[in-house]
């Protein structure tokens, strides 16, 4: 239960955090993040139900989330002219391979398998909050920090400027 209080906690850090004083890449995970929490908690306690015996077999709701969760960092990585959202991805992406390994060998201890959440989620938002850190200081050491790589020119993410054609 401690786990849980603690996860919440950093979450309820990172993430305002990182939409408060983060760029775009650092704005728009901490929304992810958010959206794939609660996601979860509707789909593992709304529809499951609050049961001793999580863990036990593969959360396939949860699957479903993370995976979504993993393409939506993915794109995130693509777009963004920063390293770390690579990182992330890789991250949660180790999550989804937690799940698989369930459905692959059952007889996997619960244990194991929340541990592979935990080792996802907490690096996760430590992560996030270096990240909107370092977007800090390059703000005040260079007074710019281009958030959106050049080389998506098609991304509706990147601003465009005036008068630019493309």
């Amino acid at each position: 239960m401690i786990h849980i209080l603690f996860f919440y906690g950093l979450l309820g850090t990172a993430c305002p955090y990182a939409a408060w004083r983060g760029g775009g890449p650092e704005r728009m995970t901490a929304a992810a993040l958010i959206v794939a929490t609660v996601a979860t908690w509707v789909v593992a306690i709304g529809f499951g139900g609050s049961r001793a015996g999580r863990f036990i077999g593969v959360e396939y709701g949860v699957l479903v989330i993370d995976g979504l969760l993993v393409a939506a960092l993915m794109a995130i990585a693509l777009c963004a002219d920063r390293f770390w959202p690579l990182w992330m991805t890789a991250l949660h992406a180790f999550g989804v391979v937690g799940h698989l390994a369930k459905a692959i060998a059952p007889d996997i201890l619960p244990n194991v398998y929340q541990a592979a959440h935990l080792f996802s989620a907490y690096p996760g938002l430590i992560l996030l909050m270096l990240a909107t850190r370092w977007h800090r200081m390059r703000l005040r050491r260079d007074g710019h920090d281009p958030s959106w790589s050049n080389f998506w020119r098609w991304s509706i993410l990147r601003p465009r400027r005036i008068g630019h054609i493309g």
